[in-house]
């Protein structure tokens, strides 16, 4: 399947994670990387070597029915989701993607995601499974135990919804009377224990094959605005990516997941898991883990992964503004497709 051409031919679904084509770009592998999206001006359409204008996800029978005959025409073999509004559609419909085009869909199963998406099915998973977890309420379903809730974990608090990720709709209160202005007359809550953040928060790559092997792991300690990662340190964070692989050996992820946490007592406390590609694995490829060629080498290839050197230093983020032909930008518009320059070179 791989070999036509000496070529793996990718389809990258881009919002914003040009992180994943720009991965796959420095890769030593022979790849054609054809990408997907409703809009036009998406950098990643203009970064691949194909581009291609599809429908909404939410118009599942048409999006299918284009994908399969975008698969067919490109010879794709591997599909890597990098919108989180498509992983749903795509961990539904992998097996039958994977049955009819053959193309090998990285994505996590819907068991992973209904324990990943929800914070609450999140604490209730390491609880049961007994590694470190904040103590966690529902609102308003927990709102009678919020008074033995709060001797036991004391302000501030941090109040977040059940599904989302970022920083946004999260709140740390400090008193009882800005906890209920905050949370009445809103449903699908969190009440979580505050973890100290003086040692930092971490972001733990973990990248699984199809049975389950982990396949690479780092953790890298991370700085926020506006709950984006601006930069990130790299040094000996063996003992919470050990721990991670651990629950990923439990949890059962396929393909990249990344687990959130911070330091209490010495101990890491998972707070949050984001079962996808997340904005830093461009951070981690340029440091050495390219987790897209790794799952290439492995899940297409068949290759044994060995653990690949690590440059102990620290990424900073800028965003950078791109050129881009306003000729092609029609172009896609018109025909829902261009070729890219760089497909030549």
């Amino acid at each position: 399947m791989y070999e036509k051409d000496s070529c793996i031919n990718l389809r990258v679904r881009f919002p914003l994670r040009r992180c994943i084509i720009q991965s796959l770009l420095k890769s030593d592998l022979a790849l054609k990387l054809v990408a997907c999206d409703i809009n036009p001006r998406t950098l990643g359409l203009h970064l691949a070597h194909r581009g291609y204008i599809v429908p909404p996800v939410h118009q599942e029978e048409q999006y299918l029915k284009q994908l399969s005959n975008i698969i067919e025409k490109e010879n794709i073999n591997a599909i890597f989701v990098a919108s989180s509004k498509e992983i749903s559609f795509f961990s539904n419909h992998k097996a039958q993607i994977e049955e009819n085009t053959g193309a090998r869909v990285f994505v996590n199963p819907p068991g992973v995601l209904e324990i990943c998406c929800d914070k609450w099915h999140t604490v209730n998973f390491l609880k049961e499974q007994g590694f470190y977890f904040p103590r966690t309420l529902r609102y308003p379903e927990d709102w009678e135990q919020i008074d033995a809730f709060i001797e036991a974990v004391h302000f501030p608090i941090i109040v977040k919804p059940r599904r989302g990720a970022g920083s946004q709709d999260l709140y740390t209160v400090n008193s009882l009377n800005e906890l209920n202005s905050l949370i009445t007359g809103k449903k699908d809550i969190v009440l979580q224990q505050y973890l100290p953040g003086d040692l930092g928060e971490f972001t733990t790559g973990i990248c699984t094959g199809a049975k389950g092997n982990v396949l690479s792991g780092i953790t890298l300690k991370r700085y926020l605005q506006d709950g984006m990662t601006i930069a990130a340190d790299f040094d000996d964070f063996t003992e919470i990516t050990n721990y991670c692989k651990e629950v990923a050996r439990v949890l059962k992820p396929y393909g990249p997941c990344n687990f959130q946490s911070r330091l209490l007592e010495g101990k890491p406390y998972i707070f949050e898991i984001n079962p996808r590609f997340s904005s830093s694995t461009g951070m981690r490829s340029l440091l050495g883990v390219n987790e897209a060629e790794i799952l290439l080498r492995s899940e297409i290839l068949g290759q044994k992964i060995l653990e690949p050197p690590i440059l102990k230093c620290s990424v900073i983020r800028q965003y950078t503004d791109y050129l881009v032909s306003t000729e092609q930008i029609m172009k896609l518009k018109k025909e829902n497709f261009c070729i890219n320059h760089s497909e030549e070179n």
